[in-house]
């Protein structure tokens, strides 16, 4: 018999066990219950075999996938995603070649019950129990994930034993996505790391390192900073002049140009970008006020505006105590406010994302369809006079 052949006896023993128990059990609750436990027994089946075949160094960590509380939703959502992912060939039963469906840092919730969703899992579950026994056709111990997947690996236990991780699904998710990469790239390792549903306090050190290995050496260009702002003379630190017209007012000594803000009170970087990665950090400890962010090259800058997407604007702002992404409407972050910002802008990708720096946590991503043939700036804006926005 062949692995497909006994693969498809396996999947109707088990539907003919599902009928004989809901004859037993009869009621709705307890058909509810058995999902559960069902959806629960095939996460412990491919959490088995996983351990097995992947070298990790602690040997238990993937035994503890099903004892947390974890919700029935979350285990179903699971099931369905990495379903999706394996894509698995009806006619072959291989393992897929890694290439992921979709990105899920910011994706909206599964439907309530019903018949699709129903049957949505039905096929999951039979994706996944197939998978868990090809693997069982694999040596022990013969996928080696690297030392970089080892390293979030051990991240991820120790943040589960302090309690910042509610569920260890995570981890399984993250192994799961480190099986399928076909070939290991640069920055794979992170970007599986925001691809999966891993939300930590702390970015690791191979992921923050990835991210950060795109520094750049950014100055303000002060032939578009609005004539209120002072620049220090490296270019690195910006404030608002104290305005006094009678003795002193800095619009006495410009000429405007069309690069110029002559409304809010912004500056734009030197130099702008129209490809890659990259990454720079702004220094706001003890502001009141500031917004930081990026703008493409061909969005308005005379007179006061909407300073949002749709103008060509994405920033991260804080108001009156008050961190938010400046989207429409705006999205307000239940977040401490950061001491040092992290800007990282990916062309290519199509991402614009803001870090607490200093704690190294993720604090906003905006996704972009970024038109290559216009350079897009870094962008700073203050009304502070007493506390100077540095860039580091």
């Amino acid at each position: 018999m062949s692995l497909t052949q006994f693969a498809k006896v396996k999947e109707r023993l088990r539907r003919k066990a599902l009928e004989l128990l809901a004859q037993v059990k009869g009621t709705d609750k307890e058909k509810d219950d058995f999902t559960f436990d069902e959806s629960k027994l095939i996460i412990r089946e491919l959490a088995a075999e996983l351990n097995r075949v992947v070298q990790i160094r602690n040997v238990s960590l993937l035994t503890r996938v099903t004892e947390d509380g974890s919700c029935q939703e979350e285990r179903q959502e699971f099931i369905l995603q990495w379903a999706e992912e394996l894509n698995p060939s009806p006619q072959t039963g291989q393992i897929p070649s890694g290439k992921f469906t979709r990105d899920r840092r910011n994706e909206e919730p599964l439907d309530q019950q019903g018949p699709d969703k129903e049957e949505k899992l039905k096929e999951a579950r039979k994706a996944l129990s197939n998978w868990a026994w090809t693997l069982k056709g694999m040596e022990q111990n013969s996928v080696c994930p690297g030392e970089d997947v080892c390293s979030v690996l051990e991240d991820l236990e120790t943040q589960w034993k302090r309690g910042k991780l509610p569920s260890m699904l995570p981890v399984m998710d993250f192994i799961i996505c480190s099986m399928l990469q076909e070939q290991r790239q640069e920055g794979s390792i992170a970007k599986q790391w925001f691809r999966s549903r891993v939300t930590l306090n702390h970015i690791p050190d191979s992921v923050w390192k990835w991210i950060s290995k795109a520094s750049e050496k950014i100055t303000m260009d002060e032939k578009t900073a609005n004539p209120s702002l002072l620049l220090s003379h490296d270019r690195k630190r910006v404030k608002m002049a104290t305005i006094i017209e009678s003795v002193y007012n800095p619009w006495d000594y410009y000429e405007m140009t069309p690069k110029m803000y002559n409304g809010w009170w912004c500056v734009l970087g030197t130099k702008g970008f129209n490809s890659g990665r990259h990454y720079w950090e702004v220094g706001v400890r003890g502001k009141a006020e500031w917004r930081i962010g990026v703008v493409r090259e061909s969005a308005p800058r005379q007179g006061f505006f909407d300073l949002s997407p749709q103008r060509g604007y994405w920033t991260l702002r804080l108001q009156l105590g008050q961190l938010m992404a400046v989207t429409a409407p705006i999205t307000k972050l239940n977040q401490a406010v950061p001491s040092k910002v992290g800007v990282s802008l990916d062309i290519e990708e199509g991402q614009v994302s803001f870090y607490d720096a200093a704690k190294r946590r993720h604090i906003y991503t905006f996704d972009v369809d970024f038109d290559q043939s216009e350079k897009i700036y870094p962008l700073f804006h203050t009304i502070e006079t007493d506390r100077e926005l540095v860039i580091l």
